[in-house]
């Protein structure tokens, strides 16, 4: 038995009925290689999910939810789990190409999952004729509800799914037992209290270190030129999110792309990347009538993990984040990535206060917390904090296999925020990094021409270099 923590119960609490906060994963393979095999081995690959997935806890626990929320959630073992239940193989249309796996994601997405059980499941989708040139592919989609797991998270399960069993890096699962599956409501009762406690003590210890952020900051905000403030301007992307959710992913070289950092002194790989997403953006903006002098707003989730957590069983979300103007309204790609990176500098040497504000919901109790994610989710309070969501989280470096399958490609959906309706995923594997781009079609409804300017966006800034070198 294992309480949720608070930041992973934003992502319980901000759901609506037709916005989900789950992530699904896409794992895309060649199929078979040996001339003599037709077909994938769906039994196969089944039996060695389950046998990877079974030392997880998610695995086989449901999430409890207490009366009123007088206290978070607790992982409880399912007694009626069925891992069987948990996995699927759906064949696609005769012509399985790209845009009949990608409308069958989206189905998948934009479904439910059933919250009285363990909160994953697999879809294997078969006969995908787009993953490499063979036309027996397949691709795996996963699903997990972000309550359990984040991005982070999400690439060291899939290290893990690439390792032999004995090397995997997880905790070792307990044995089932009685204070596994029932909860003791004086227990319950008795810890509630405790936890507001600790939970108060912790908000004002947080308060009072952000005091020494807003002073610094108000400050700031006084002497830069009105101009140059950082606003969040109305967009298309701040309206209602619907349940209907579309996806489309490009990849670019990692190499070319790491190299776009010579545009600016002190650039990372992830200030080109929103730079690119801020040209791409323009472009579609303009394209639409829609742009305007004010830059639109990232919000920037990153790593809060330590290294000592991370060699322990750190489980569920760890997170922190900042927000910046990306430069939407600046053309020349080199100046807007020079801005990107003084912009990104301050956001995560916390002068940004999107840090402060996930800080400060870490130490809310759970009714608090509560009733926080219901008045965000009312009044879309979100979009006044910034515009689209880009996250940047590096995945294997190099190329690994499942099942005896090689992995040829990954791509990935997040969830969207309500009054969030973009969200831009860039993680990378075996030498490309990948835009996912995840919107609805009433926001986005010309997607492939959205994934053009990406594209274009990233060939701009190629050339860009090139004019610098040669100059």
């Amino acid at each position: 038995m294992e309480q949720i923590k608070p930041q992973d119960a934003q992502f319980l609490y901000t759901e609506t009925d037709d916005n989900f906060n789950h992530i699904t994963v896409l794992l895309n393979f060649g199929g078979p290689t040996v001339h003599s095999e037709s077909a994938v081995d769906c039994g196969a690959i089944i039996t060695f999910l389950k046998q990877k997935l079974e030392q997880y806890p998610i695995y086989s626990q449901r999430l409890v939810r207490l009366p009123a929320e007088l206290d978070y959630p607790y992982w409880l073992n399912d007694d009626d789990f069925n891992a069987d239940e948990h996995f699927n193989v759906s064949p696609l249309a005769a012509a399985g190409e790209w845009p009949v796996l990608r409308e069958a994601a989206c189905y998948l997405h934009s479904q439910p999952m059933d919250m009285e059980r363990p909160l994953w499941d697999v879809t294997i989708f078969t006969g995908v004729h787009c993953n490499g040139a063979n036309k027996n592919g397949f691709t795996i989609a996963m699903r997990l509800h972000h309550v359990a797991i984040d991005g982070v998270g999400m690439v060291k399960l899939l290290a893990n799914l690439a390792m032999p069993a004995t090397a995997l890096d997880v905790r070792p699962v307990a044995e089932p037992n009685e204070q596994g599956n029932v909860l003791s409501w004086s227990n319950v009762a008795g810890r509630a209290v405790a936890n507001r406690l600790r939970q108060s003590i912790d908000l004002g210890g947080t308060l009072l270190k952000g005091t020494k952020l807003i002073a610094p900051s108000a400050r700031r905000y006084l002497n830069t030129k009105p101009s140059e403030r950082q606003r969040v301007p109305p967009s298309r992307f701040n309206t209602s999110v619907s349940g209907d959710k579309i996806f489309d992913v490009i990849n670019v070289d990692l190499k070319v792309l790491g190299a776009l950092r010579r545009l600016h002194p002190g650039a990372t790989v992830n200030d080109v990347v929103l730079s690119i997403c801020a040209g791409a953006l323009r472009r579609y903006l303009d394209k639409h009538g829609e742009l305007n002098s004010q830059s639109l707003v990232a919000w920037v989730p990153i790593n809060a993990r330590t290294a000592e957590s991370q060699k322990g069983g750190d489980t569920g979300n760890n997170l922190s984040a900042f927000t910046a103007s990306i430069y939407t309204n600046i053309a020349d790609p080199a100046a807007r990535l020079g801005k990107i990176v003084t912009a990104t500098q301050n956001g995560k040497s916390g002068k940004s206060g999107a840090g402060l504000l996930l800080n400060i919901t870490k130490c809310l109790s759970a009714p608090e917390q509560y009733l926080f994610a219901r008045a965000i989710n009312a009044t879309s309070a979100a979009s006044s904090t910034c515009n689209l969501f880009v996250s940047n989280v590096p995945g294997p470096a190099q190329p690994i296999s499942l099942a005896g399958y090689p992995l040829e490609s990954t791509s990935g959906l997040p969830p969207l925020g309500e009054g969030m309706g973009l969200f831009i995923a860039t993680p990378s594997y075996n030498g490309k990094l990948y835009f996912n781009v995840i919107s609805t079609a009433a926001i986005l409804p010309d997607i492939e021409f959205f994934m053009k300017c990406l594209q274009e966006s990233f060939i701009e800034m190629q050339a860009s270099l090139a004019d610098l070198t040669s100059s």
